[in-house]
């Protein structure tokens, strides 16, 4: 008997895909949804970052990098989503959601997904107004291979996943300053959102009644690491604090996890980690969380 699945994929920059009936071993079908969210771009000085997204690929096998990123090879994906639409990153922030297309699947397990987008219709833009030059893969590698935090298993209850693009690993400035352009090193993971939790909190000035600290960069780190880490693959999600200092997290797995806060060099003030473990729960908000920096 045919079924309905409905798979959302947040991310903040492409899109989501699922494979053919053939080329799954499910025995049903169902129906993919593509919902698009962001790990915010952690700059000050960028006003945009618009990315076009033309479709969303997808296949019960997991791709090798060669197979993802050549938009032109299609053997053995099978497209659900064609948005062919502008998207900016910034407007995705604290678990907001965009969706991106729908396509009836098979029931089963999915391990491989990709995003194609488009290099010529998408740029950053300064505060200043000016587009920053960006370079991006040659035109026959627009695919992006999606990371999965586990495979996403498509049921007759419907799953949801989350596509989560990390705008501050995926674009690396060239220099140290904005206006020399970056380099497009795209970073997306994915999970099932129903078996994700969630973290809000804020950060403060030298006490936890202090001055809220706005514009601070807030991560998600695995467990054990320090607060001088500088190894990406230890970024498990990221965020900003808005001009109360308050943040929000969402489409985290369960499990325990350390949060660092790093203010802008400006604030004067050095990077700080959560006093406790952060432990996320399924289908629960940690609230409150409050991370105290100050001065050198």
């Amino acid at each position: 008997m045919y079924r309905t699945i409905r798979l959302f994929a947040a991310l903040a920059l492409g899109t989501l895909g699922v494979v053919a009936c053939s080329d799954s071993s499910g025995t049903g079908t169902g129906l993919l949804t593509v919902r698009m969210t962001d790990a915010p771009f952690p700059f000050s000085d960028v006003a945009r970052v618009d990315v076009f997204v033309v479709r969303v690929d997808a296949r019960t096998a997991e791709p090798t990098d060669a197979q993802a990123t050549d938009a032109t090879d299609q053997s053995g994906w099978t497209t659900v989503a064609t948005p062919n639409a502008s998207i900016n990153l910034l407007d995705l922030g604290g678990g907001k959601t965009t969706n991106l297309g729908a396509a009836t699947l098979a029931t089963g397990t999915y391990n491989g997904f990709r995003l194609i987008i488009d290099p010529i219709q998408s740029s950053i833009t300064l505060t200043g107004g000016t587009k920053a030059a960006i370079m991006f893969p040659s035109a026959g590698q627009s695919g992006i291979k999606i990371n999965l935090d586990k495979p996403i298993e498509l049921t007759a209850n419907g799953s949801v996943m989350t596509l989560d693009f990390n705008i501050g690993s995926s674009f690396v400035m060239r220099g140290n300053n904005a206006s020399n352009g970056f380099i497009f090193k795209p970073v997306i993971r994915a999970v099932a959102e129903d078996i994700t939790g969630s973290v809000t909190g804020s950060v403060h000035a030298n006490s936890a009644a202090g001055a809220a600290v706005s514009g601070a960069t807030v991560e998600v780190l695995t467990a054990g690491s320090l607060v001088t880490d500088s190894d990406l693959t230890h970024v498990v999600a990221s965020t900003s604090t808005d001009t109360n200092g308050n943040f929000r997290i969402a489409f985290l797995l369960p499990g325990s996890y350390v949060l660092r806060a790093t203010p802008p060099t400006a604030s004067g003030f050095t990077p700080a980690l959560l006093p406790a473990v952060l432990t996320i729960t399924t289908g629960t908000e940690t609230q409150d969380q409050i991370i105290i920096v100050v001065a050198p």
